[in-house]
């Protein structure tokens, strides 16, 4: 066994705390007596734990018991949360275990040095939705506020020496693909060795690699694979990457991560695919279903995004948070290009103050590594958006947004970079420097100027006005 995991989702005990009385009564012991609190079931918003909670953003707790096999004992097992917002204590067995502030986005905790092993566990979490100024998102968003345990949860194990990373870079090379794989292994001996099958969409191998670890746990292996499909939305066939690592004849880890062969880059007034011109055409979207909220629904996304592809478009806008994985995975299956984006939103820069400026430019950092992080190995993903509708207007969030934009391009050059505003300037490229392709929300419906801060916003626009200012 190199990987297995205890499935957290399901029944919870679950119980409010407007008045922040949790900690002092110690909701998070062992010994603490829940057999009052109701039951839910996981993942779930607050809004719909209990009859009187739509709305609510104050503290809540969710407790589980769950049995740890004897045979996980000297593994490393941690527990794992796909999204929480917007922050999160985790406790086990009465131990605080850690604690996460970015909603949206998964995180995990070592947890083998706290669990009882071959005995039952008490998990407690403590879930705070309640808004701060110098989060991200913060006070403002444009869409209905949900606090929760929103996405799945587990307990997994694995082998000390284990896969700890695995990236993905790869390209059309004519009809031929260039393949580079980034891997990096936690705690690797010095006998360690990665072995990689590339397979086709078919299911063929490819291409056969190997290497040995650094000690330093990394490997890097580059190879030209031949007779690939180059990923569009017109072909997006998945090969895949079947990582194995070895110690001896020992197999210790395994991943197989599904990746496409496509390159996507702006050259001049033109967005190239594969080399070759596209015109996107599609939709926003946000994780807003009449049955679960923003919890996974899955059905409605399949519905949603083979809809919009079945319309005739090739594009995607996952507005303004890191969507659910499977999202991303099913627009890598059927074709549809994506724009993934943090949920820094409305953002007034140092007029919020400076201490709040400086924390909630932080947090979008930090989130911006961890959505390239767990996304970047999908071929859907073109842009990298780092913000939306913020008041540019002002010089330091314009020089916040360029210094974002340029993060997330260091982080991953292979591919654009954004943030959108939802008003024209008369002179636009100062706002874009950074940008590789200048996004601006419209609003047709609309005729009007309104005065915000210092400057007016013009909501009039046309494409003429678009064309001569560019």
């Amino acid at each position: 066994m190199t990987r297995a995991s205890v499935d957290l989702t399901g029944p919870w005990k679950f119980l409010p705390d407007p008045a922040a009385e949790g900690l002092p009564l110690g909701y998070f012991r062992r010994d603490h007596d829940d057999t009052g609190w109701p039951t839910v079931s996981v993942p779930r918003a607050l809004d719909d734990c209990l009859p009187g909670l739509s709305g609510f953003e104050g503290p809540a707790w969710f407790r589980r018991r769950v049995a740890v096999p004897e045979d996980w004992r000297g593994r490393d097992v941690r527990i794992h949360f796909e999204g929480v917002n917007h922050r999160a204590s985790v406790y086990v067995n009465g131990e605080l275990v850690g604690s996460h502030a970015d909603g949206y986005l998964p995180f995990e905790f070592p947890v083998h040095d706290h669990l009882r092993f071959g005995r039952e566990n008490l998990i407690a979490v403590l879930v705070d939705g309640l808004r701060r100024p110098d989060e991200v998102p913060g006070m403002q968003r444009g869409w209905r506020h949900f606090a929760g345990i929103l996405r799945e949860c587990s307990l997994t194990v694995r082998n000390l020496i284990h896969l700890a990373d695995v990236h993905v870079l790869a390209e059309p090379q004519g009809a031929n693909g260039s393949l580079k794989l980034q891997i990096t292994v936690a705690d690797p001996a010095p006998d360690c060795r990665v072995g990689v099958e590339v397979l086709s969409p078919e299911g063929q191998i490819l291409a056969t690699l190997a290497q040995a670890i650094s000690p330093t746990g990394d490997a890097t292996i580059t190879a030209m694979v031949k007779d690939v499909t180059a990923w569009s939305p017109d072909t997006p066939g998945l090969h895949q990457a079947r990582v194995t690592l070895r110690r001896g004849r020992d197999t210790l880890d395994t991943q197989t991560i599904p990746f496409g062969f496509r390159r996507i880059e702006a050259r001049g007034e033109q967005i190239l695919l594969n080399s070759k011109p596209i015109f996107l055409c599609g939709f926003n979207r946000h994780e807003d279903s009449p049955r679960t909220g923003m919890c996974p629904d899955a059905d409605l996304v399949r519905q949603d995004l083979l809809s919009i592809k079945a319309m005739g478009c090739n594009f995607v806008r996952l507005c303004h948070y890191p969507h659910h994985p499977l999202e991303l995975a099913l627009c890598d299956q059927i074709g549809l290009l994506v724009m993934a984006e943090i949920p820094l939103y409305w953002w007034h820069g140092r007029a919020d103050g400076q201490d709040v400026a400086a924390n909630k430019f932080a947090a979008a950092e930090r989130q911006i590594e961890k959505l390239i992080r767990r996304d970047r190995n999908h071929p859907c993903v073109a842009f990298w958006s780092v913000s939306n509708e913020t008041y540019d207007f002002h010089p330091d969030v314009a020089e916040g947004n360029a210094k974002l934009v340029r993060y997330a391009k260091s982080l991953d050059p292979s591919r654009l970079a954004v943030h959108v505003l939802n008003f024209w300037h008369e002179d636009p490229r100062p706002r874009f420097a950074a940008d590789d392709v200048l996004c601006v929300n419209a609003y047709p419906s609309l005729s009007l100027r309104s005065k915000v801060g210092s400057e007016p916003y013009d909501y009039r626009w046309s494409t003429e006005a678009w064309r001569k200012d560019l």
